[in-house]
């Protein structure tokens, strides 16, 4: 399955600081610096450094600059085992989804930050509006969940999550053309995004189960040819 951008750029970032070309505590070039030595965009930059920032790995300083953490254990990925596994199946993926996204869209409606709020929200309506323009949303729906999880605040769980939408990359384009899917989810992105931003808990919550779950239900039903 090919990587996406910013997969790519936290590789390349990683393997240089376990080669020991930037050290614990030492400033990484800027975010336009790196973009022009992996030839991606600023954009996979951008957010390949702020999971990275999630997983610890480094610290963004605004007006400062990006900073190797001190601790060079971080590295090591406990989910390593999971990334080297063979495809799992779509209703794996989405049962993992299902285990892991409900709490964390209730942990980032009691923490999420104004800022972190707004992104969820304004993630919510370009979806909605590329969906009308019928243009790729792969990318924004990503990005919503990913903003989720970052809102949560708990970055083992994010960092679980982020494992689970590497593996159900390709799944979640195939969920795509499920009839009426993307329609729901752009709904349900919306509904969930209002929940976070009333500081509803458990409403995120059942909101993110229902989403999660009728994309269950709409496999097994097509698979059972019903």
């Amino acid at each position: 399955m090919k990587k996406l951008a910013h997969e790519e750029v936290i590789e390349q970032i990683q393997e240089q600081i376990r080669a020991g070309e930037w050290k614990p505590g030492e400033r990484l070039p800027t975010m336009q610096e790196l973009a022009s030595r992996y030839g991606l965009s600023l954009t996979a930059v951008r957010e390949a450094l702020r999971l990275l920032e999630s997983r610890s790995v480094v610290s963004i300083e605004h007006g400062r600059g990006i900073f190797v953490r001190n601790d060079p254990s971080l590295l090591e990925d406990p989910m390593a085992p999971i990334k080297g596994m063979e495809t799992r199946s779509l209703l794996e993926l989405l049962e993992a989804r299902l285990a892991i996204e409900p709490e964390l869209a209730a942990y980032c409606a009691m923490r999420a930050s104004a800022a972190q709020v707004k992104s969820i929200r304004d993630l919510s309506d370009l979806m909605e509006a590329q969906l009308e323009r019928g243009e790729e949303h792969f990318q924004t729906d990503v990005r919503y969940h990913q903003e989720i999880a970052e809102g949560a605040g708990n970055p083992l769980l994010a960092q679980m999550l982020s494992v689970v939408a590497d593996l159900s990359a390709q799944g979640r384009r195939e969920t795509d053309k499920l009839p009426y899917m993307r329609e729901k989810a752009a709904s349900y992105h919306r509904l969930i995004a209002i929940a976070i931003r009333e500081r509803e808990a458990e409403q995120a919550r059942a909101l993110m189960k229902s989403h999660i779950q009728d994309m269950i239900n709409a496999i097994q039903a097509k698979g059972s040819g019903s």
